[in-house]
């Protein structure tokens, strides 16, 4: 058997996708941080920061149940 085969971790993928779920809410925040600091305030830059927020969370809550479903 090669080894990259014994490495082979099947959690790695939930885990990138909550990695990534919780960086993609952190952009969304800091896009309306900067959206409300802004002076004209582009709703552009508010409804890019809500999608990222909200494409982060589920990401971050469908790769947290995989993760949870696979340890049962």
């Amino acid at each position: 058997m090669k080894m990259s085969h014994r490495l082979r971790s099947h959690s790695a993928g939930p885990v990138w996708g909550l990695i990534l779920g919780l960086f993609l809410i952190l952009v969304g925040i800091a896009f309306w941080i900067y959206a409300k600091s802004s002076q004209p305030g582009s709703r552009l830059d508010e409804s890019l920061a809500m999608a990222a927020m909200l494409i982060g969370a589920f990401l971050a809550v469908y790769a947290g149940r995989e993760i949870r479903h696979r340890h049962r």
